[in-house]
């Protein structure tokens, strides 16, 4: 194919697999949500939860990003605290963030936990996937999602979020065969949840471990990576991408390059030219990793940075833009709109 005659979705899927486009495709990770109006809007009749679980509603929110400024890629409107649901865990988001009870820190409350069928206890994450197929149309990407089995084993082990997953990481030192044991029981239903997803339309996915930067690069190597790596094994026999997301993991690069993913994507502390070169050895691709607090910044800083973005990765692999974390809430939409018409601008 011409890549003169790209559209996103095809950009996007060409990026992931390292192969020519006309410029790098843009999404962002939480791009559909509260920094948009119109999310606000449509939350102000609905409940957070009611917009997870209902399809159609789920649908609109995916969409509305695409619709405000043309992303290549959608991604699905959906938590990464599904999982544990389906578990039985009351997940509930009170002020301050979610909370999850009971929490998981024993071999016995593991070996109690139920072994669902998520296509029937999680089956609207894949209406919200079809439905939001339908919606974004033939044009642009749409992508899946799960929480990795280290992050959401840190919110069923504490109970909530935490600033240092004490609980955790002590009882991985103490009890690692106990977390070992959460790890291989969520990745089992991470397959099945990403395969349902893919099943329902999703043409890639992302495996986001958030707080994977806790561990120092043997625990992790050792503890968490096993899980990680059948996940993305398992779900590339579905032929669709597997992109890897850990946050603040500058110690952890390699390990997360080496899990067999298709493409990286990258915390903004990290060197985009070094990682560049480090995932054109092994022939995958990077996503990212614009700091998302640079999107206040001038419209001048903005188009300067796509550009020495650009100039970094030089064409080593498949890139595609993203920031190096989540949007926030306060962010300016014209800062928004200048980074997608400056990447946009970086067409051949």
């Amino acid at each position: 194919m011409s890549t003169s005659a790209m559209n996103g979705r095809e950009r996007i899927m060409a990026a992931l697999r390292c192969e020519p486009v006309d410029r790098p495709p843009i999404w962002m990770m939480r791009q559909a949500g509260r920094y948009l109006p119109e999310y606000r809007a449509l939350r102000a009749d609905h409940s957070f939860l009611e917009c997870v679980r209902t399809p159609h509603l789920a649908a609109e929110i995916t969409h509305q990003p695409i619709r405000r400024y043309g992303f290549d890629a959608a991604i699905l409107f959906s938590d990464i605290l599904t999982i544990p649901e389906a578990l039985g865990i009351d997940v509930t988001f009170p002020k301050g963030g979610p909370r999850l009870d009971p929490t998981m820190e024993t071999a016995e409350k593991i070996a109690g936990l139920p072994d669902p069928d998520v296509r029937d206890v999680l089956g609207y994450v894949g209406g919200a996937a079809a439905a939001s197929r339908k919606q974004v149309g033939e044009d642009v990407a749409l992508l899946g999602f799960s929480g990795a089995p280290w992050t959401l084993a840190c919110y069923m082990i504490e109970g909530g979020g935490s600033k240092a997953w004490v609980k955790i990481r002590a009882l991985a030192h103490r009890e690692p065969d106990v977390v070992r044991a959460l790890l291989d029981k969520l990745a089992d239903l991470i397959i099945d949840y990403l395969a349902m997803q893919v099943e329902a339309g999703v043409d890639a996915v992302q495996l986001f471990d958030s707080w994977a930067g806790s561990l120092r690069r043997e625990v992790y190597d050792d503890l968490v990576l096993p899980s990680t790596k059948r996940i993305i094994a398992e779900v590339k026999k579905l032929d669709v991408p597997v992109i890897l997301f850990a946050r603040n993991p500058g110690h952890l690069l390699e390990s997360t390059l080496d899990a067999g993913a298709d493409a990286v994507s990258l915390d903004w502390r990290i060197d985009l030219g070094r990682a560049a070169a480090l995932a054109a050895e092994r022939g995958i691709g990077i996503q990212g990793n614009l700091d998302p607090t640079e999107l206040y910044a001038s419209h001048d800083h903005i188009r300067r940075r796509v550009q020495e973005m650009n100039a970094d990765v030089d064409g080593r692999t498949g890139w595609v833009f993203n920031l190096g974390h989540g949007v926030s809430p306060p962010t300016p939409l014209d800062g928004v709109k200048a980074l997608v018409e400056a990447v946009q601008g970086l067409a051949e």
